[in-house]
């Protein structure tokens, strides 16, 4: 069960008068968030967001539905299909589950933006089947034909009534109408959130070729979802002042526009940027403001991720090793590390990195649960995980998911034997030799056919390299991140050579240039005795192979009367161990497996003999 699954638009029928007695039961839906609440009279209900798939709403879950949710896991992300329900409006529309039956306990998120019930009929008030009351209370009755199941909404708006709608946002005036964060798009212009400061990052100074200024990001959060906010020059300064980190305020007015991926780790597709104009006053009543957003990713599932995306993960505290120095060999500069190693009940064991203060000044207990916000995954000698500068580390977080594992790891996993991502490269590294697999292994099973790619490790020898546009002229200018924790990147875009100037063009950065930053792109055929695939090697593997860099090899090839044909001449028939990264694009309207070197090693001849020498050993018997 997917949200392809879910009924359409079923959430904007059942509050217009178009639907009423069109919209029956069942209906599928997703629930974006669930938390329980404590009414009036002792009555215990649980609050949730949901949608459809197209449109989002508030809403309630009958008491008489409890037990069912807490011994079915309902939980943030399922998909339930509702038999029976009811409506009522107070300063928002609530759609209230009466009878459910939860048919998948997780999904996945919705990365499409959703229309919110009350900003479609704040827009179009002459659809609607239910008015909005300033005194909480809808001001309409059921029209004639009403289904059934939603003739007990009046019981619904009595119990709403009862309680005060007018809030004060603890600062003497009244509260704002809220909007989730996770209906904020560049579709709603009035809008404001009230949002927990989850993250704060340091009021940097930036310069490139177009000037120099300040930057300053924080990541906000609700209930509902998670999102990045920036601010630049005079108004990081302000924002810098104003946000503390783990307080709550009301924001308004900020700009919205598409998430830049290089630079945001958070999953929802849109981030904010604020002005001069931007709105915020703090928060006193942060109750229903949660303090952390996780979304987990299972352990056995980061093998199959992308290298450097970010996650979050939790698991059981296995084991702790000691904190350590490691030195950067580039700066020379110092950095404590630790690393410590995690596991759940999907069976795997996967090590975490810490850095600095956060390594030094580690000390929970082994056995106990963890969960990590904000991990990076790396691929060295197998997965392992990194905590970075903006994630954090919460033992014992109180989620379902946490006191699952406890449950679990008490019981059955202190016992178990778990599978490790991480190749350890001790005496035992002929092990990492086992995990290689052959070109054919590879193309038969298909990897890299899924929507995620696929990484594998073979031995293979370079049996062709391909010399022609084995480079590209690169733009060198250094853009600032948005995000404050991140150092300037280049931007690496092809530039376009202008002829009548004589100099070298980046059309995303608008500069022209004298002379280019040449980065390899190039391209090798590799074979076993198996078969044989076409790898490409960027920037970073290719200098490995070729031991100098892409602007050397380019006047290497100028002083050669322009000819590239000896170029990567002398790596035939040399043997490597390579990393490969597989995944399907579409060329020319057809699919294509294309593999990238994701690392090149050279072979380990010590590890290479014990490994043959345990093979032997195996076969011999």
């Amino acid at each position: 069960m997917s949200t392809s699954d879910l009924t359409k638009g079923a959430l904007k029928r059942a509050f217009s008068k178009e639907g009423q007695g069109q919209v029956f039961v069942p209906m599928i839906v997703q629930i974006t968030n669930i938390k329980s609440v404590d009414l009036q009279n002792d009555v215990k209900k649980y609050r949730i967001l949901l949608n459809d798939g197209e449109y989002s709403t508030h809403g309630l879950i009958d008491e008489a539905c409890n037990e069912y949710i807490k011994n079915n896991n309902c939980q943030r992300y399922s998909i339930v299909q509702v038999n029976d329900y009811s409506m009522f409006a107070t300063q928002k529309h609530f759609f209230v589950i009466k009878d459910l039956e939860i048919l998948s306990n997780t999904s996945e998120k919705l990365t499409t933006p959703l229309i919110p019930i009350d900003t479609y009929f704040a827009e179009h008030p002459n659809e609607g089947y239910l008015t909005l009351s300033k005194k909480g209370v809808s001001e309409e009755s059921p029209a004639p034909g009403t289904p059934p199941v939603q003739q007990s909404f009046k019981q619904e708006v009595n119990v709403a009534s009862r309680a005060p709608q007018q809030k004060s946002n603890g600062a003497g005036g009244p509260t704002p109408k809220i909007s989730p964060i996770e209906t904020i798009s560049p579709y709603q212009n009035n809008w404001t959130i009230k949002a927990r400061v989850s993250y704060k990052g340091d009021l940097r100074s930036w310069s490139n070729s177009k000037g120099e200024g300040k930057v300053f990001g924080v990541n906000l959060l609700d209930e509902s979802d998670e999102i990045k906010a920036s601010a630049f020059n005079e108004t990081a300064e302000r924002a810098h002042r104003m946000l503390e980190e783990g307080k709550v305020y009301y924001i308004s007015k900020a700009r919205v526009q598409a998430a830049r991926k290089k630079f945001n780790t958070l999953s929802h597709p849109y981030e904010l940027t604020l002005d001069k104009d931007t709105e915020i006053t703090e928060c006193f009543d942060e109750t229903d403001v949660p303090k952390l957003h996780f979304n987990f990713v299972k352990l056995d599932q980061v093998q199959n991720l992308e290298v450097n995306s970010v996650v979050d993960v939790v698991g059981v505290l296995k084991t702790v090793n000691p904190a350590f120095q490691i030195t950067a060999k580039s700066t020379g500069k110092a950095f404590d590390r630790r690393n410590i190693t995690i596991v759940d009940e999907t069976g795997f064991a996967i090590e975490v990195g810490l850095w600095n203060n956060t390594a030094v000044e580690f000390n929970v207990a082994e056995g106990t649960v963890v969960a990590f916000k904000g991990c990076k995954v790396n691929d060295f000698a197998g997965r392992t995980l990194s905590l970075t500068q903006a994630g954090s580390l919460i033992p014992n977080p109180g989620t379902p998911e946490s006191f699952a594992l406890k449950g679990w790891f008490d019981n059955v996993g202190i016992n178990e034997q778990f599978k490790s991502l991480k190749v350890e490269g001790n005496a035992s590294g002929a092990d990492r030799l086992a995990q290689r697999i052959s070109i054919l292994q590879a193309t038969e099973e298909h990897l890299g056919a899924d929507d995620k790619p696929d990484y594998f490790t073979i031995k293979a020898s370079i049996s062709f390299c391909k010399p022609e546009n084995f480079a590209y002229p690169a733009c060198p200018n250094q853009i600032a991140s948005s995000d404050a924790s991140r150092p300037p990147m280049s931007c690496n875009k092809k530039l376009v050579f202008e002829e009548t100037a004589g100099t070298w063009r980046c059309e995303r950065c608008n500069n022209s240039y004298d002379q280019p930053n040449y980065r390899y792109i190039f391209t090798c055929s590799v074979v076993d005795s198996t078969g044989q695939l076409w790898l490409t090697l960027f920037d970073e593997q290719a200098k490995k192979l070729l031991e100098v860099d892409a602007n050397e090899m380019m006047k290497r090839k100028e002083e050669n009367d322009g000819s590239s044909s000896s170029i990567g001449s002398e790596l035939i028939f040399k043997e490597y161990t390579f990393r490969v990264r597989a995944r399907q694009e579409t060329y020319n309207d057809e699919l294509k497996t294309r593999y990238q070197a994701a690392g090149v090693y050279d072979l380990e001849y010590t590890n290479e003999a014990e490994f043959l020498t345990k093979e032997l050993d195996s076969i011999l018997g």
